[in-house]
């Protein structure tokens, strides 16, 4: 109860400290009647958003989803831990660590290949997931395991699944990921076919990475690659944002903890994946933490016994963390478009939740407003309140973005009646609204109502303050969606400046 009053205080605040008026003229006072009549009804909706609870659009992850990253910063620090780790160990060792919301950086060997092992399957269940979010293939759809898809399982006596049962797609995903089975792997690779992995890898950039495709060769990888395909999990941008968080719940169930985990402390989760052949060890995985996500690549190959590479990944988890978690880094970006500066939290935030797309470019320096410290972004205005640390399990979570829809209809005069629930969308019986097609695509990947809030209008033709246009639109309580057709496919959403005219109206 106490978190949810501080939350139903907070939105309070949001709406009477943004409406400043003084009145002047019985006009004046028709119009403030006006806008408190639409707040009022707002903090009605308000108070209903926060006791209903709508369909969930996104898996239930124990861990924060990420919508962007920060670029790679070069950290001497980091890099001095990872080569007093590994740079006198026998074998060939690369490594990379990246903290994803600082960008903090360093690299060992990253851009030398080594045999792939078990990380092919990385590959394999990104695909999968691709596939079934095109209509290739269901997730759900089953097939029956033969007797090459066992084969290596039955060499090694470690069979877990028959030649003959029936398994579906996702079952045979998961296993293949949180035990590592050898027959689910091959019975994925069957279904999607070795040019469909191949495809995948190249459509993505992972140059240095190749599935053997004549079956006399080795199935090749890099750090480098590894950590660019685990990047673009967590933060949404390989598969769809309901996708990464399926298979990242598929890493985090990892039973193979002989690695990396070994140098976490308990309140560390990581989403991992292992491999190993004779004289090779790798694990690689998103460490979720205290200060932030990071991404940690350990690949070793012609070792002398294995045991020295559980040693070293161990030590180089425990090292790394504790490097991250006791010394948080406070970053910051000048951005010379606008001739302004971004630090700290906000610049997390910006990182985490999309950066330029989402939020633009920042339109003027942090400052205090109704009591807050705020900064204005074309698109958005980022707020720090300390009452919410601790209530919501996402990054920084003390920073909210400001009702900047809401307001900017308040403005406007805008109301819209409740829209029926058609039930091919997400409806929100708090506002009466659904999202639907495009713009639910877009709300579900790229942060939804973390960072849009919950929809105040229904899709509508509209006309666009900045060039004239109309394009069919919906207001959120923080952002305003526009769909361009002019636009390459996919690319047809884009969100309204409302930041900028929120700060050139005050």
């Amino acid at each position: 109860r106490a978190p949810l009053r501080a939350i139903i205080s907070f939105e309070m605040h949001l709406i009477s400290s943004n409406s400043r008026v003084t009145v002047v003229s019985p006009h004046a006072r028709h119009d403030l009647r006006n806008l408190v009549c639409v707040i009022a009804l707002w903090v009605a909706a308000a108070g209903l958003l926060l006791l209903h609870t709508p369909r969930p659009a996104l898996a239930d992850v124990p861990t924060p989803m990420l919508f962007s990253s920060a670029p790679d910063e070069p950290d001497r620090q980091l890099q001095a831990i990872v080569e007093d780790v590994v740079g006198d160990l026998p074998g060939d060792w690369g490594v990379i660590v990246k903290k994803l919301d600082t960008g903090q950086y360093a690299v060992y060997n990253g851009d030398v290949q080594q045999v792939a092992a078990s990380l092919y399957k990385l590959w394999v269940i990104s695909d999968l997931y691709h596939e079934a979010k095109i209509g290739n293939i269901g997730l759900d759809a089953y097939g029956t395991v033969t007797y090459d898809d066992a084969a290596e399982d039955i060499a090694l006596d470690d069979l877990r699944i028959a030649p003959g049962d029936s398994i579906s797609m996702r079952s045979a995903a998961r296993q293949m990921i949180t035990v590592s089975d050898n027959t689910a792997g091959a019975f994925l690779l069957r279904q999607l076919g070795v040019d469909s992995i191949n495809t995948f890898l190249s459509r993505n950039g992972f140059s240095r990475s190749i599935l053997n495709v004549d079956g006399y060769g080795d199935n090749l990888t890099t750090p480098l690659d590894v950590q660019h395909e685990l990047e673009m999990l967590a933060t949404s941008r390989l598969v769809d944002a309901a996708s990464s968080q399926e298979i990242v719940s598929f890493m985090l169930g990892q039973q193979i903890n002989d690695r990396l985990p070994q140098g976490l402390p308990p309140e560390a989760k990581i989403a991992h994946k292992t491999g190993d052949l004779d004289y090779l060890l790798h694990d690689v995985g998103i460490v979720y933490g205290p200060s932030g996500p990071f991404i940690i690549v350990a690949m070793s190959s012609n070792l002398y016994n294995n045991e020295e590479g559980f040693t070293a990944m161990a030590e180089l988890a425990s090292r790394v963390y504790r490097y991250l978690n006791d010394n948080p880094s406070s970053p910051a970006r000048y951005f010379p478009e606008t001739q302004q500066t971004v630090a700290h939290d906000f610049l997390k935030f910006w990182y985490d939740y999309g950066g330029l797309p989402s939020f633009g470019y920042p339109l003027g320096p942090e400052q205090e407003e109704n009591g807050f410290l705020v900064q204005y972004f074309e698109r958005a205005r980022f707020e720090i309140h300390p009452e919410l640390a601790g209530i919501a399990a996402a990054p920084q979570p003390e920073i909210a973005l400001g009702l900047v829809g809401a307001e900017r209809t308040a403005q406007l005069g805008l109301r819209w009646p409740t829209s029926p629930d058609s039930g091919t969308g997400l409806y929100f019986s708090g506002t009466g609204q659904e999202i639907t097609g495009d713009f639910l695509d877009y709300w579900q990947n790229h942060g939804a109502d973390r960072v849009f809030g919950w929809p105040i209008s229904p899709a509508v033709p509209m006309v666009n303050p900045t060039d004239g246009n109309t394009y069919l639109t919906q207001w959120f309580q923080r952002a305003r969606m526009e769909y361009h057709p002019e636009l390459p496919q996919g690319r047809n959403v884009i969100l309204g400046t409302l930041g900028t005219e929120l700060y050139q109206s005050r």
